[in-house]
C-alpha cells in the first residue's frame, strides 16, 4: 500500500509522520514525499524525519520523489496539504485587504477568497495527474480552504474520490474531555455547516449527551481553556451551540480588524519569521532537530489567535513530538480517515463530504462539514442536518452561495464573475468588491505572487 503526501516539505508535516509510526491499525509498505520546495523538504527529511526514523524505525520505506508524477504513481491514498504562493502569498492576503478596512485571514473573508482562486486551478491540475498515474487513489485534503478545495475538485473536475477535513472542531471535545474528566476518544460531537463556518450542536462523553449542561454550568471552564471563546459566549448561550472557533471572525469583525490594524506584526509575517527561523536553524548540525522543532510548535501555538481577538492563550504543557498524543489533532483525524478507509471502521468523523440528501435546503452535490461514518468504501453522514434558528441557517446559504460562485469564477476563468463571488462574501461590502479586488489582485502582482485565474 502506498500512500503520497504532497506539500510534505511543511513545519507540520512531523506531526503527522510521528502519528503514523505509531498507528498499528494502518497498513503501508511506501510512503512517498513530495514538495515543489525540495530544500525545503530535503532539510525536513535530513533532519527531523531522521531522528523519528532513528527513534521509532518504521517498518515502511520512505521515499523522497523529486516530480508529482513520481510522487503520487501507483498510490492508493494522497494527502494534499500544500500552500500556493508560500507565506509570502498568505501575507499579502492579509495585509493588502486591512487598508480597505478588510480583516487579514487565510482563509475568512478577501484573504481566503484570494488564496482559492490561486490554489484551486493548482490543485484541479494535480488532480488530472492523479488521475492519469494513480487512478483508484483517494485524495485526503486538508489544503485551505478545505471545503472550498473540495467543492472544486468535485464540481469542475468530476472527482468524487475526495474528502477533506480540517481539525478545528475536534479540538472542541479536547477541552471537553478536560471540563469533564474523561479522555477525549470518549467525547462525539455532531456538527453541522461549512469550513471554518459550522455548529456543534450535540456533545456526548461516554454516551451521555452534555451540550446543555455545559453550556449552562461550566461555559467559563470551557472559555478558560480557549480564551477567545469569551467572545462568542452569548451567541453560544443564546443559540445552545458551540461555534467553530473561525466564526470569531464573523461576529466581532470590527474587533479583528481594530487589533490587526494595531499589531507590529500580522499572524502571516509572524509563522513566516518563525518558518525561516525552523529552517535556518535545522542546519545547525550541533543542535537537536527535535528540540527545535518542539520550540517551533510552542511558539506557533502560543499565538494562535491571540492578536486578532486580544485574549492571550495560556499553554500550560511544553510541546514533546516524542511523546506528543493527540487524538483531535489535525494528524490524528487525517489518519483516522484513512484508517477508516482501510479497514471500515464506521467510527464517526467530521468531513468535508458531498451533502446527498442529508440537508433538503441545501444542493445535493454541495460539500458541507458534517459529522460523519465511511462504511462500504464511502463517506455520508451519519445523521439528518439539525434545526437551525433563522439567523444561522440565512448565514450558511449565504456563505455556500458564495462558495458555489467562487467555484463557477474559476470554472470560467472570468474575472468579472470572481468580483461577483467576492460581493457576496458576508464580510464584503458588495459595493467595495471592485475596489479590493483590484487593490489586492495589484498587491499580489507587485510581490511576485499573482493572484489569477489560470
Amino acid at each position: 500500500m502506498k500512500l503520497a503526501i504532497i506539500g510534505a516539505g511543511s513545519p507540520r508535516f512531523p506531526l503527522l509522520l510521528h502519528s503514523l509510526l505509531k498507528r498499528s491499525d494502518i497498513r503501508l509498505d511506501e510512503l512517498s514525499l513530495y514538495d515543489i520546495d525540495q530544500e525545503k523538504l530535503t532539510i525536513i527529511n535530513q533532519t527531523i524525519i531522521a531522528a523519528l526514523q532513528e527513534h521509532s524505525k518504521p517498518a515502511f520505506t520512505i521515499h523522497i520523489a523529486t516530480t508529482l508524477v513520481e510522487a503520487v504513481k501507483g498510490a492508493d491514498y494522497i494527502f494534499s496539504s500544500i500552500r500556493v504562493g508560500g507565506q509570502e502569498g498568505r501575507i499579502i492576503d492579509e495585509s493588502a485587504p486591512l487598508s480597505l478596512g478588510q480583516i487579514g485571514q487565510e482563509t475568512v473573508g478577501v484573504g481566503g477568497f484570494f488564496l482559492a482562486l490561486r490554489t484551486i486551478p493548482v490543485v484541479l491540475e494535480q488532480i488530472e495527474i492523479i488521475k492519469r498515474h494513480a487512478p483508484n487513489a483517494w485524495v485526503i485534503n486538508f489544503t485551505n480552504p478545505s471545503g472550498l478545495v473540495t467543492q472544486a475538485v468535485r464540481s469542475l473536475a468530476g472527482f468524487e474520490k475526495i474528502i477533506g477535513i480540517c481539525d478545528a472542531p475536534e479540538l472542541i471535545a479536547t477541552h471537553v474531555a478536560t471540563i469533564y474528566g474523561s479522555s477525549d476518544q470518549d467525547v462525539s460531537l455532531k456538527y453541522f455547516g461549512l469550513n471554518h463556518f459550522g455548529w456543534v450542536y450535540s456533545i456526548e462523553v461516554k454516551g451521555r449527551e452534555i451540550l446543555e449542561d455545559l453550556i449552562a454550568n461550566h461555559l467559563d471552564e470551557f472559555i478558560a481553556l480557549e480564551p477567545f471563546y469569551e467572545g462568542m459566549k452569548s451567541h453560544m448561550m443564546s443559540s445552545g451551540f458551540i461555534p467553530n472557533e473561525y466564526l470569531y471572525y464573523y461576529l466581532h469583525a470590527d474587533r479583528v480588524l481594530a487589533n490587526q490594524k494595531q499589531a507590529e506584526q500580522g499572524r502571516a509575517a509572524s509563522i513566516h519569521a518563525l518558518d525561516d527561523w525552523l529552517y535556518t536553524s535545522l542546519q545547525d548540525k550541533e543542535k537537536s532537530p527535535l528540540d527545535l522543532y518542539n520550540t517551533y510548535i510552542d511558539k506557533r501555538n502560543g499565538t494562535y489567535m491571540q492578536m486578532e481577538s486580544g485574549f492571550e492563550r495560556n499553554i500550560a504543557t511544553k510541546f514533546s513530538l516524542l511523546d506528543m498524543e493527540n487524538s483531535k489533532g489535525y494528524d490524528a483525524i487525517a489518519l483516522n480517515v484513512l484508517s477508516s478507509l482501510q479497514n471500515g471502521s464506521g467510527d464517526t468523523l467530521i468531513l468535508n463530504i458531498a451533502n446527498e440528501m442529508n440537508c433538503p435546503d441545501l444542493d445535493i452535490l454541495d460539500v458541507v462539514e458534517v459529522s460523519a461514518a465511511i462504511q462500504d468504501g464511502r463517506p455520508a453522514s451519519r445523521w439528518p442536518c439539525p434545526s437551525l434558528n433563522g439567523e444561522i441557517w440565512s448565514w450558511l446559504s449565504r456563505m455556500k452561495r458564495y462558495e458555489r460562485q467562487v467555484v463557477k469564477a474559476i470554472g470560467m476563468r472570468s474575472e468579472e464573475e470572481a468580483i461577483k463571488a467576492l460581493s457576496m462574501h458576508p464580510l464584503v461590502e458588495e459595493s467595495r468588491a471592485p475596489l479590493l479586488f483590484a487593490t489586492v489582485m495589484d498587491a499580489h502582482t507587485r510581490g511576485g505572487t499573482p493572484a489569477i485565474l489560470v
